[in-house]
């Protein structure tokens, strides 16, 4: 930690117009740094394991053909995982959470528009996934009880999900130690039930596609299903240990394994899941497939749904549906909000919505998360990496009168990217997410080095 960063940390907060300080968006100190690589490893399998993934997998059969839909998981995520170590780096290094070094390439207020475009998908997906989760748990019920209420299943075990993020990142890495093993171990019994049960051959997996889906288009999506915390993955970061040497692989060693195992092969596995599940039965919501092919066999039907399911949705929506928009709804009011109470006004949100109603729409809302989000990620690298080199004045991002000022507390560089980006996203949507990412990062590089810079000096910057 630098000794900017422990002067501040120290610091107690201070009454300011724009309430840029609080007690749970200042600095991580070495005592709150609690989670370990392996730790690290069990909460990004929790995260990164989800029935979007499967969903994607069941839906993209038989536009791709099955290798295709699972390289392209591979391959897609690759790109995602080089992105959270990147960004990651931003947690490690100075301990802050996404909202607030968002500060640094968007201004004191212009930081809260990109915060609230992470925090809506995710609270997007909170709800649908609790849903998810709760179909289960009514299917559990009517096979054991004959009794079925999905609304107040959806109300119960949406409360339970809020309850354990907002206990904190411990109680995160707790339940997810937990739910790691079984989820590796549910997923391959059911991908082996399948594919012996449905007679399913390695010629099956050799079919071409039928065509109306691109290779590029699928890594996008599948790209879209995790994309969201390559911008906001410093809110899990910022509490994993660390060691003295702030180089950038030294630093972050522990950090590319954990989140490596922890995504690439998770992801492969289910999306194969999900893509079997298409061959098999034509059915893309993972409850009617469970249910179906589980149906003469109570006990496994009980365990399987308990199991791929509900520990999945829990795992997966309380690091990265939950917390990233509590973060969010705390920068924007530090002063009158704690983390709790904003993990609580998102996950209401999330069940109020009922985002399951778009649940024939998964791809395209995966692949327009991608093109809002593209733009954001190529200004984060470009800003942190290209034009500060890792380096950040962290008193000046909770100092209203600090350099982040910029425009009337917004940084005219950033925003003027977002034009070009979404715009080459819509005009080539099989490659929005690639695109976006990439004219932002140059066209952000470009301004801020040629205008703002100068206008508005920056101190990291030599």
């Amino acid at each position: 930690m630098t000794s900017a960063t422990k002067e501040q940390s120290k610091r107690p907060e201070k009454s300011n117009k724009l309430n840029l300080s609080g007690k749970d968006i200042m600095p991580t100190n070495a005592n709150e740094r609690t989670v370990s690589s392996v730790g690290f490893f069990m909460i990004s399998v929790g995260m990164y394991v989800q029935l979007v993934s499967f969903i994607a997998g069941a839906q993209l059969y038989p536009g791709l053909s099955p290798i295709a839909i699972v390289l392209s998981a591979v391959f897609g995520n690759l790109i995602v995982w080089v992105l959270l170590v990147l960004t990651g780096d931003i947690g490690l290094k100075h301990g802050i959470p996404y909202a607030v070094y968002a500060r640094a390439p968007f201004g004191y207020l212009g930081a809260h528009i990109p915060a609230l475009i992470r925090a809506l998908p995710a609270i997007f997906w909170f709800g649908f996934q609790t849903w998810l989760g709760s179909l289960a748990i009514n299917e559990i019920m009517i096979a054991l009880t004959g009794y079925s209420n999905l609304t107040l299943i959806i109300i119960i075990f949406g409360a339970f999900q809020i309850y354990n993020t907002a206990s904190g990142i411990n109680a995160i890495e707790k339940f997810d130690w937990v739910a790691t093993p079984v989820l590796f171990i549910t997923g391959l019994y059911i991908l082996y039930f399948m594919i012996t049960q449905y007679n399913i051959t390695l010629a099956d997996f050799m079919t071409p596609g039928e065509g109306g889906t691109s290779f590029i288009t699928a890594m996008a999506i599948m790209a879209g299903a995790q994309i969201t915390m390559a911008v906001s993955i410093a809110d899990m970061t910022r509490f994993m240990k660390r060691g003295k040497d702030e180089s950038f692989f030294k630093l972050n060693r522990g950090s590319m394994h954990s989140q490596f195992w922890g995504l690439i092969i998770p992801m492969a596995l289910f999306v194969a899941i999900g893509m079997v599940s298409g061959i098999a039965t034509g059915e893309w919501n993972p409850i009617t497939v469970m249910t179906d092919i589980f149906s003469d066999n109570i006990f496994l039907l009980v365990f399987v749904l308990a199991a791929f399911v509900i520990f999945a949705q829990v795992a997966s929506n309380t690091g990265q549906n939950l917390m990233p928009p509590g973060y969010v709804f705390v920068n924007l009011f530090p002063h009158k909000l704690k983390f709790s109470t904003a993990v609580i006004i998102a996950g209401v949100i999330g069940l109020l919505v009922q985002p399951w109603q778009f649940a024939e729409y998964v791809s395209t809302i995966l692949l327009v998360i991608s093109c809002l989000l593209g733009p954001i990620l190529g200004i984060m690298v470009s800003d942190y990496y290209f034009v500060r080199k890792r380096k950040l004045s962290i008193e000046d991002l909770y100092n209203e009168h600090g350099q982040y000022r910029y425009m009337n507390n917004f940084n005219p560089a950033a925003f003027i990217v977002f034009i070009p980006g979404i715009l080459s996203g819509v005009i080539f949507p099989d490659y929005a997410f690639f695109i976006s990412m990439g004219v932002g990062a140059v066209v952000y590089y470009f301004l801020m080095t040629k205008w703002i810079i100068k206008k508005y000096p920056q101190k990291e910057v030599a």
